[in-house]
């Protein structure tokens, strides 16, 4: 093995470990993040890049995203470490095309991602249902405190393995009752049930013949009426959101509920938008623009209004909002792609990740928070690039 072979291999390990830890610590994430770049300069694989940008073109949508970011901060109001904060946080779509030359050519890459994921989100599952069954103290790796919908993919992940994996279908399919407990019974996420919803309606519609979609749909629709009637977190937070709705004043902004703050900063987002359209307010502006807006009225400040798309356009404009939703219609019709080349278990893997990230964004900034961002971005890496291999997974009869 060469000086440059062990780089590489430090390298993936460092990703592995990055992809475990993302988790449980923002700071040892950035940290293995860096050994990871190291490894990756130090081993000559990136000199895999152009090739890697010329295969994977979301590679070069996450790039244009993040060079409007930096010139955004050139005319951006807000002071430059702010606007350096903002930018940083996005940096995690530049991985995409590092990880993926440092990994070319290398076999199971995918599924060694998936798995170092899953592995960390089981440290997580496992130290959830301890303190929900008070077995352990309340903790900051314990995600019910802030909900943590992003996790639902894990379940989808998990489904479809049990359809894959028939030697292991009862193992698999135990460990996504499992989840299903967690999400619905001890986190606390409205975002988390709308994704879990419509994911299994994917999955549905991927993996069975039309003919037995409808049996599945009913079913699935009776299993969610008993997790309504038996879920108290489910039934709060569902009155919840009808009251919330029901309370809001579209004329006063006033609000003070989840439901209503978030309606407000999605008026403010419009209000400034309207004003600049077309290349938005600058890099991390959100926070100062809304400021002077709502100066001298009842409506809550925020540092973002908890939408990705909101938030990109107030910042970057209408230019900036395309680029971002190109990150999302890429990934599908590459998945496609896929399909045509009898690859369907990874296009509909690639699915589902897109779908998952599309819709937290509607409900939060998730490409700017760090583990929503780092499970998208190293699940494109595994279920993007077109390679050799192929399993092709017919739905069952």
């Amino acid at each position: 093995m060469t000086l440059s072979d062990k780089f590489q291999k430090y390298g993936i390990y460092a990703l592995y470990l990055t992809c475990f830890i993302c988790f449980f610590s923002s700071a040892l994430t950035a940290i293995f993040s860096v050994i990871m770049l190291v490894c990756w300069l130090a081993s000559g694989t990136f000199k895999n890049i152009p090739l890697i940008l010329k295969e994977n073109s979301i590679t070069l949508i996450g790039i244009v995203f993040c060079t409007l970011l930096l010139v955004g901060i050139i005319y951006s109001p807000a002071p430059l470490e702010v606007s350096l904060d903002f930018f940083k946080k996005y940096r995690v779509l530049l991985f995409i095309p590092i990880v993926l030359s440092l990994t070319k050519g290398q076999p199971n890459m995918a599924g060694n991602i998936v798995n170092a994921l899953l592995l960390g989100y089981l440290f997580v599952l496992v130290n959830d249902y301890l303190v929900d069954f008070g077995l352990i103290t309340m903790n900051k790796l314990a995600l019910k405190r802030y909900g943590g919908g992003f996790l639902v993919i894990f379940a989808y992940l998990v489904l479809q393995r049990s359809m894959l994996e028939k030697k292991r279908r009862f193992l698999w399919g135990g460990f996504f009752l499992i989840i299903s407990y967690h999400i619905f019974f001890i986190l606390n996420t409205r975002t988390g049930w709308l994704i879990f919803i419509a994911l299994a309606v994917l999955f549905i519609s991927q993996y069975f013949f039309i003919k037995k979609q409808l049996i599945f749909y009913i079913v699935s629709l009776f299993l969610l009426l008993g997790i309504f009637y038996t879920s108290h977190s489910v039934q709060n937070r569902v009155s919840e959101t009808i009251q919330n709705l029901q309370n809001y004043d579209v004329e006063k902004l006033n609000s003070r509920d989840s439901v209503g703050l978030r309606l407000d900063w999605y008026q403010n987002s419009i209000e400034l938008i309207k004003e600049k359209p077309v290349f938005g307010y600058g890099t991390g502006a959100w926070e100062i623009a809304q400021k002077s807006l709502v100066e001298g009225t009842s409506t809550q400040p925020a540092t973002d209004p908890h939408n990705e798309f909101l938030l990109t356009t107030v910042q970057i404009g209408f230019v900036g909002l395309s680029v971002l939703l190109s990150l999302f219609i890429d990934p599908l019709l590459r998945s496609f792609k896929l399909i045509r080349r009898k690859e369907d278990a990874q296009a509909f893997a690639l699915q589902a990740t897109v779908l998952f990230l599309f819709i937290g964004c509607f409900l939060n900034s998730w490409i700017l928070s760090t583990m929503p961002s780092h499970i998208f971005a190293f699940l494109i890496v595994a279920f993007y690039p077109v390679r050799e291999s192929s399993r092709h997974v017919s739905p069952p009869e």
